[in-house]
């Protein structure tokens, strides 16, 4: 199955409407966000790569971005504590370009339609201000395109300035976004599955997908939808769904599972027992697998390629959840599971799991 997983991550498909690439990047809609928050227009645009490899980096001592000809590589302040340390980026839609826009290195497909996109700002302390810049530049980017899934690393999450966990003070810029180009109404039917954890260093990184093709997002029914958070998490709610499952044209589906730690309602549960944490989360794997109609992604012998990530927040857990999620999951996804040393979004929590799931075209649903 892993060398399964690596030959689908592999595979690119491309579909093309009437406007050509040169059309697309013209037409499309460049605003970028100054310090005091205005927007300002033509934002800045480099030139363009052709046939781009675009890879993230673990367990590096410094987040950046480092372009080298047509490989963009993102390193990342986070620990790795097993696996592989370096991850290709892939996608379904055939990528033949890199740019850059404002803040954020993009992959494009044959016209011009953005596949995915990263940027990293410096950020020492609240971040309110550069999730906002950054939330309003990307949702100009890909305009009436779908947002699929987003994965922020975010420095001293739990860490406060001035009384506030820089973790709400990100939620406040990207709520503000959101707000702002949906409304208040009808704002948690565009948003995406994420993710949050923390970094070693002082570098806000965003990693985002996207892509014309349909999307469902979806919701865990023992908890409480995360926009729907009572005010004790914060001045506002985290902006983000449970999962996300792309439809793609060729008939194929690709699951996103958003970070997934040991809540219930809205209450974090089992909070000094990391064993009993992995329970719940994984009980939470399950109800959001069987919602988005992922069920089998945890069969050895199905099509669908499992790909999970683990953060731990203490080093010295990682024995006893390798081997529990082992034990639950079987040796073959296990061996594939990165697991990473990072800060959780709450204080209390000692994990948190996501996943990628892509089931093949064919696959005889």
């Amino acid at each position: 199955k892993a060398s399964q997983m690596r030959d689908s991550r592999k595979m690119r498909m491309s579909r093309c409407d009437q406007t050509s690439y040169p059309e697309a990047r013209e037409n499309q809609v460049k605003a970028l966000i100054d310090t005091n928050g205005s927007p300002t227009l033509n934002m800045p645009m480099e030139t363009t790569v052709e046939t781009p490899e675009v890879r993230l980096q673990f367990g590096q001592s410094v987040s950046r971005c480092v372009r080298e000809e047509q490989i963009l590589r993102l390193d990342l302040a986070v620990p790795l504590l097993a696996g592989e340390a370096q991850e290709q980026v892939c996608l379904r839609d055939e990528v033949t370009s890199l740019d850059k826009v404002g803040s954020f290195h993009l992959l494009r497909g044959l016209c011009g339609e953005v596949c995915a996109g990263m940027a990293i700002v410096p950020c020492a302390g609240l971040a309110e201000a550069e999730s906002y810049q950054l939330y309003r530049q990307l949702l100009e980017i890909v305009g009436d395109q779908e947002i699929y899934r987003v994965w922020h690393f975010i420095p001293g999450i739990n860490a406060e300035t001035d009384g506030l966990e820089h973790y709400r003070s990100f939620n406040i810029g990207r709520c503000r976004a959101f707000r702002e180009s949906f409304g208040s109404e009808t704002l948690a039917a565009h948003l995406p599955a994420a993710s949050a954890v923390g970094t070693e260093d002082s570098h806000l990184a965003v990693i985002f997908t996207s892509g014309r093709d349909s999307v469902q997002y979806f919701e865990n029914p023992n908890q409480v939808p995360a926009y729907q958070y009572p005010e004790q998490y914060g001045p506002c709610s985290p902006s983000f769904a449970r999962g996300a499952v792309v439809s793609h044209r060729d008939g194929g589906r690709t699951g996103f599972l958003s970070g997934t730690a040991s809540i219930r309602g809205h209450e974090s549960v089992a909070r000094d027992d990391v064993a009993a944490q992995l329970d719940v989360t994984m009980e939470n794997v399950a109800t959001m697998l069987d919602r988005m109609d992922f069920r089998s992604a945890l069969d050895n012998h199905s099509p669908v390629q499992t790909q999970f990530r683990i953060y731990l927040r203490h080093a010295e857990d990682l024995p006893t959840v390798q081997a529990r999620f082992e034990s639950i999951v079987g040796p073959e996804i296990a061996g594939t599971t990165l697991f990473l040393k990072a800060d959780i979004c709450r204080a209390d929590l000692r994990l948190e799991i996501e996943g990628v799931f892509e089931e093949p075209t064919g696959s005889g649903r």
